[in-house]
């Protein structure tokens, strides 16, 4: 059982992993937004829709940028969705929870899985993408107040904590209200543990963090039979090898305007570019140069190792994704997890340090990709990447949490 409520970036991590434990020969079920069934049709794994839909007030351009600029805004949109939505998302988890389940589930879904657990014996495993858990060491911790090891930064994550897992008890509180989960089925339980999906190269245990937590490492599907546009070959084929640019599912305020921006910093650098268009862009026609190619949603797997460098936001699943290709890395972080990536992505030697979105020119863009890819300090970020992802490869990210699942 996989409760994803969220993204698609939350989701397609579950659709990974409970595609791995299928094919061990599981029986697997993913819950999700309504808008999501293709998705998982297409993974192959069996789903049923939660009721729920995407979170309505992020769609509009204008409130979407307010919540990438603001986490306080986005919490607070959240917190609305979840109490409009949190009827409909219970009744379909007491309908298709069995006793003994294991229970995989983001922070949204958490306080309905451990209600779940106390009523109906299971075992509940949060799925966690980027390092939030209460920890003194900085280096461990989105948001750290310090970099190193601080009671402040204890603290702090602490009370971060208990605001996110607070945010889904309105699922809790309407399977009370249904009057279906209050008598337990079995022996209740207790068992709860954290999947952290990062790798270790990337994301340190903390020391302080109990023994059930595992870094287990990223889960990415591979894309063997994917296929590229003829005109996508025929640019690499070309010339040099490119940059990739791209801001992930960041809502950008012009993302014509961005393209325009990262095309001329390509060209000051004397590089080849792929961008890969924010949300919203529609000018795909558009000549912004001989040197650049611009891409729609195209598997990382198979497009970053054929990269020169990548710039891009410092998303969880991009930096790792570029960690894993072996290129180094540029990042322009908005909000959220992304901050902490671009540090540790500069800590490891992977790419300078992170570039302001207030420094957001074409001058600046063009220096950073002149980093990355001239002279000595490119030299060392290919180095180090290359090194990296030597030892990236040894370590099975998706075996290990497959393991660890069925190790409890």
């Amino acid at each position: 059982m996989h409760i994803a409520i969220g993204s698609m970036g939350d989701l397609r991590p579950q659709l990974t992993l409970a595609a791995a434990l299928k094919e061990r020969g599981d029986d697997v079920l993913v819950v999700g937004l309504e808008e999501y069934a293709d998705t998982a049709t297409e993974a192959d794994v069996p789903f049923r829709g939660l009721g729920a839909h995407t979170i309505g007030p992020i769609r509009p351009a204008p409130l979407g940028r307010l919540v990438a600029g603001s986490q306080t805004a986005g919490a607070l949109l959240i917190r609305r969705w979840m109490a409009r939505s949190a009827e409909p998302i219970a009744r379909t988890l007491l309908d298709v929870v069995r006793p003994g389940d294991r229970i995989v589930t983001g922070v949204l879904g958490l306080a309905a899985s451990r209600l779940l657990a106390a009523q109906r014996g299971c075992k509940t495993f949060e799925l966690m993408l980027a390092p939030t858990l209460p920890t003194a060491y900085g280096q461990c911790l989105v948001g750290a107040v310090r970099p190193d090891r601080s009671a402040l930064n204890l603290w702090a994550s602490t009370l971060v904590r208990r605001g996110s897992v607070s945010m889904g008890r309105p699922i809790a509180r309407a399977m009370h209200r249904l009057n279906t989960a209050s008598s337990a089925t079995c022996a209740p339980s207790t068992s709860e543990h954290v999947i952290l999906a990062c790798s270790s190269l990337l994301v340190p245990q903390a020391p302080d963090w109990p023994e059930t937590v595992a870094c287990t490492g990223h889960l990415a599907a591979a894309s063997p039979q994917w296929e590229p546009p003829a005109r996508l070959q025929r640019f690499l084929d070309a010339g040099a090898p490119p940059v990739y640019i791209g801001f992930g599912s960041v809502p950008l305020r012009d993302p014509v305007g961005a393209v325009a921006i990262q095309a001329e910093a390509a060209r000051r650098a004397k590089v080849r570019a792929v961008l890969h268009p924010a949300a919203g862009f529609q000018e795909w026609d558009r000549d912004f140069g001989p040197h650049v190619h611009l891409i729609r949603d195209t598997p990382f797997d198979w497009l970053l190792p054929r990269m020169a460098a990548a710039v891009h936001h410092g998303g969880a699943g991009t930096t790792q994704a570029a960690l894993a290709a072996g290129v180094p890395q540029g990042i322009i972080p908005y909000t959220l997890d992304q901050p902490y990536f671009a540090r540790r992505v500069a800590a490891l030697g992977l790419g300078p340090e992170a570039l302001s979105t207030r420094d957001l020119t074409p001058q600046r863009l063009a220096r950073v990709i002149r980093r990355l890819t001239a002279g000595e300090s490119a030299d060392a970020y290919r180095a180090r990447a290359a090194q990296l992802a030597e030892s990236y490869h040894d370590r099975g990210g998706l075996t290990e949490t497959v393991e660890f699942v069925h190790g409890w």
